[in-house]
């Protein structure tokens, strides 16, 4: 046997037993190969389902360099994801992920976000917890370590990186998002320039339905953090955020404290400003910011509520906010201005006032005389703010009374703001010399005077209105020309808005009229009025017309309307003179008071610019150490530089009046001095500016109105 082993061996065969050894060796070797193919296939299989199935639920391409296991979980390498806008880049060294009771951990190595704020929307994170709940798990929770987060203004830049940002830099900490609810508990600085700013983000309840997150921070560079504000022609340069306090979620609150901020304001230097400020879901507020504006003293009032969302703010800003700078850099042209104040006062609707000097225009040699001073208030109204609508006043609610305040008017009728109205009969009757329209009716005819009227879309137009009219009876067409105007020239209509009692007027025969339906009335008396009747609807024909009255139980048809016509006007008020016309001096030859063309003194006026923008502009005088006053065409001169292009004047002298209402006041309040010992005057009537807008929240303690304390010119 053994020789024959031998033999076997000796011609190069094998034992059985170590071939079948060797057979399953090999096979062993196979088996392992295949599984190891099989273990890279896999993961390449489940590195390609992943990146598809992202592109499936978000729209945005995902690349991921590796996938392998290890330790129970997942390993992504080199990740990158950018979102189907461009709004969100992710990029990471190395991605953990485990799953345990439904929620993913994730733990991110060295990540970078960056994420452009004008691409971000307000359901974002709502259809990033959708996400979540398509993937079938309960949340996703990532630990951060040496992060950094990049927010960019602009989605639109090219390339990216250098659109105007802010880099967030050695984020530490933890992230939880749910179907329901944000959780975060992180620390980061700030880079701005060399010195780097902690901030802290940590999850809070709050009172917040839902849950937010707070930010704290004790100081943050303004300008840095302005990088990301809408481009409105201001650019901060200085400036730090103090005790920063700010809770963000489904409501946002907080506050800080401004100290030391700068900036260029379309060429014009703001400086030192300083003041606590307030931060609400629908704007940012202050009670006062203090600094300069071209060197002089500057304070700023109010709030900006018009931020639908915050989101969309670095992209949209705000109207009002655009309003609010246009009032700085519209005033901060007017030459050698001594200070100034701004405030808000509604959705659509600022508030400005300065002092300046200017050399006397009336004197032979103006420039060598001494500057002599003016302080200036104006309203500027957007009329495209759908909030905002315009309407008249007439005291007592009778063209015969015995006069109001402007200011008790606009507090009657819950203005935000006006200005008095038209000349009127003062200290007797009070009645307006011109037309007034309240709420679309004609409450009194017009005279061959200027007025304005302004239309449902808050188009304002200028003219010299008359009434056409006719009163047809017995065959006899009456001309009608005039309405609640008494006593009675011609055929004139009066209407329950005159007053309670029409004056003996000898001559003047009343027909008191009821109606039948369209323009067809009865007579129902008629009178002589040589004594005192009672008020009503009815027609007025005066001793100037030859025509007989009409006869008890005579039927009319009485039509007037005004011309030019006007469609869908909501309200009108005369006044005059017209001071500007396309832009150049309208020289009125119908002006009321002619002999004040050239007085220096109290002006108001209402006027429009090339974009429909009104502008209530008021001007103190007979105050020589504060304000002079005007002549009209120095007057139409400044209305000019504020870009008005057609402008009437209202009642000067002592009633000039302006008032709005202050930011946290629930009522108008006098925001200039009248002259009448610096006492408003009882007025006729006025025009004023209403809102159906919310009163601010954010500004809520009164804050008086500036201007009866304002400093006198040194």
């Amino acid at each position: 046997m053994i020789i024959r082993g031998d033999v076997a061996a000796a011609r190069g065969g094998f034992p059985r037993r170590i071939v079948r050894r060797r057979v399953l060796a090999i096979a062993a070797g196979v088996v392992v190969v295949i599984l190891a193919i099989l273990a890279l296939l896999r993961d390449e299989i489940e590195r390609t389902a992943l990146t598809w199935r992202c592109h499936a639920l978000t729209g945005g391409e995902a690349t991921i360099g590796a996938l392998h296991h290890e330790h129970g979980g997942t390993v992504l390498d080199r990740v990158r994801f950018v979102s189907a806008d461009r709004a969100v880049t992710v990029e990471a060294r190395r991605l953990a992920l485990r799953t345990a009771g439904g929620v993913v951990d994730v733990g991110a190595t060295s990540p970078h976000v960056t994420i452009a704020l004008d691409g971000i929307q307000a359901g974002d994170l709502a259809a990033a917890r959708s996400v979540v709940a398509a993937l079938g798990g309960n949340g996703v929770g990532a630990t951060l370590a040496a992060g950094t987060l990049t927010l960019v203004r602009s989605v639109r830049a090219e390339p990216l990186d250098a659109a105007p940002s802010i880099v967030l830099d050695d984020v530490h900490g933890s992230l939880a998002l749910t179907p329901a609810r944000t959780r975060a508990d992180l620390a980061l600085n700030v880079a701005g320039g060399t010195q780097h700013y902690p901030v802290s983000v940590r999850s809070v309840e709050a009172d917040l339905p839902n849950g937010g997150v707070e930010i704290t921070a004790d100081t943050l560079p303004l300008a840095t953090l302005a990088a990301l504000l809408p481009s409105s022609g201001i650019a901060f340069d200085g400036g730090m955020l103090r005790r920063v306090d700010v809770i963000a979620g489904p409501a946002v609150r907080g506050r800080f404290t401004l100290e030391g901020a700068s900036a260029r304001l379309e060429g014009n230097a703001i400086g030192a400003i300083h003041g606590e400020v307030a931060i609400a879901s629908n704007g940012i507020g202050s009670q006062l910011l203090g600094g300069t504006l071209n060197g002089v003293p500057l304070e700023l009032r109010g709030e900006i509520d018009d931020v639908r969302d915050w989101a969309a703010f670095p992209k949209e800003g705000t109207r009002d906010a655009r309003a609010l700078v246009r009032m700085v850099t519209s005033i901060a042209e007017q030459p050698n201005l001594k200070w100034v104040n701004v405030d808000t006062t509604a959705p659509g609707v600022t508030f400005g006032q300065y002092a300046m000097t200017a050399k006397d225009p009336i004197l032979k040699h103006p420039e060598t005389s001494a500057d002599i001073p003016h302080v200036v208030q104006l309203i500027a109204v957007d009329p495209h703010e759908p909030t905002l609508r315009f309407d008249t006043a007439i005291a007592s609610d009778h063209v015969i009374s015995s006069g109001e305040r402007t200011s008790q008017l606009g507090i009657r009728t819950h203005a935000v703001a006006g200005v008095n109205g038209d000349y009127f009969d003062i200290g007797r009757t009070y009645e307006p010399q011109g037309m007034l329209i309240r709420s679309g009716t004609l409450v009194r005819g017009p005279t061959d005077r200027m007025a304005l009227v302004i239309d449902r879309a808050g188009k304002v137009t200028f003219a010299e209105f008359h009434l056409n009219g006719h009163a047809r009876y017995g065959g006899r067409d009456v001309p009608v020309t005039q309405l609640n105007t008494w006593p009675a020239g011609d055929a004139t209509v009066i209407t329950r808005d005159y007053g309670t009692v029409l004056r003996p007027a000898p001559g003047v025969t009343f027909a008191a009229l009821a109606p039948l339906g369209g323009d067809r009335y009865r007579v129902t008396s008629v009178r002589d009025a040589d004594r005192e009747l009672a008020v009503t609807f009815g027609l007025a024909l005066g001793p100037k017309l030859k025509a007989l009255p009409p006869k008890p139980g005579t039927t009319i048809r009485l039509q007037y309307a005004l011309d030019p016509a006007v469609p869908d006007l909501v309200t009108g008020i005369g006044g005059g003179p017209l001071l500007l016309k396309n832009g150049e001096w309208y020289d009125d030859k119908h002006a009321p008071a002619p002999d004040e063309r050239d007085v220096q003194w109290p002006v108001v006026a209402l006027g429009t610019r090339a974009d429909q923008t009104l502008l209530f502009v008021a001007v103190d005088g007979r105050h020589p150490e504060r304000s002079i006053g005007m002549t009209r065409p120095e007057f139409a001169e400044m209305l000019k530089r504020f870009g008005v292009t057609d402008a009437m004047a209202l009642d000067s002298g002592g009633s000039v009046t302006m008032v709005s209402r202050a930011p946290g006041n629930a009522d108008v309040t006098v925001r200039n001095v009248p002259s009448d010992n610096s006492a408003e005057r009882y007025i006729s009537d006025a025009l004023f500016v209403y809102s159906s807008a919310p009163a601010g929240t954010i500004v809520t303690s009164p804050a008086p109105s500036p201007a009866p304390t304002s400093p006198p010119i040194r």
